[in-house]
């Protein structure tokens, strides 16, 4: 297990906490170690992500390199399809092996007013994984997708045609796996702290909220009903 030096109190061991966190926060940073010969030594990319079961899965164009070149994999066909984009996947070359990689997620919960500046925080939950990108087998790239569009917007996808051959084919699935011993969650939770000096300034906590606004229909679909997919977004 990876442990943190400065406050080890605020970290957890606890895969439900981490688990939540993932399941509530869909934006993150994946960070890659590279040959510095060929670029920047890190490359960071800001993602959507979904979690399921103990798989983060990430997607994107196949002709997208950062993703597509950093994805290993054990089926021959799976990265021949990767490197060509095709089903066929000829006269393509398999990916290089994956390098190592982190995803970062956070959540600010909350603004920590104390009697000073100093003394003041925030309220936060951050993860970050550690490991290795995986490309998706083709056979399974299609349910992946759906699971990907139903943890985002439940019921969208009977709402919409399905997915073509050519779609499919033309987007890349990664996925990276939650490891024991890969990952570190760490919080900040709880109320300001009791002053040690006297003072007639104000002090608590402001949590930040998240929440979807109304929706703006777009002009090709006025006059149509907005979907119960939508609706229940909240």
């Amino acid at each position: 297990m990876l442990h943190i030096t400065r406050k080890p109190e605020r970290q957890s061991t606890d895969l439900e906490k981490l688990e939540g966190l993932l399941d509530e926060q869909w934006w993150g940073v994946l960070s890659i170690s590279r040959d510095a010969a060929t670029g920047p030594a890190v490359i960071t990319i800001p993602t959507l992500f979904v979690r399921v079961g103990d798989r983060i899965l990430v997607h994107g164009s196949t002709g997208a390199g950062a993703l597509g070149t950093n994805s290993t994999t054990t089926h021959a066909d799976t990265a021949a399809t990767i490197s060509s984009g095709s089903p066929e996947g000829e006269g393509s070359t398999p990916p290089p092996a994956s390098l190592p990689l982190s995803l970062c997620v956070t959540s600010m919960d909350g603004l920590v007013l104390a009697h000073s500046t100093f003394d003041s925080s925030v309220n936060y939950r951050s993860a970050v994984v550690y490991g290795h990108l995986e490309s998706a087998a083709p056979a399974d790239r299609e349910a992946l997708l759906l699971s990907f569009t139903d943890r985002l917007v439940p019921g969208r996808n009977a709402e919409v045609r399905a997915m073509t051959r050519k779609e499919i084919a033309a987007t890349n699935v990664s996925v990276l796996r939650i490891t024991d011993g890969q990952w570190v969650y760490k919080e900040r939770t709880g109320d300001v702290g009791v002053p040690d000096e006297n003072t007639k300034a104000w002090g608590g906590v402001i949590p930040f909220t998240t929440s979807y606004a109304e929706p703006q229909t777009a002009e090709w679909a006025r006059g149509r009903e907005i979907p119960d997919s939508v609706r229940q977004l909240r």
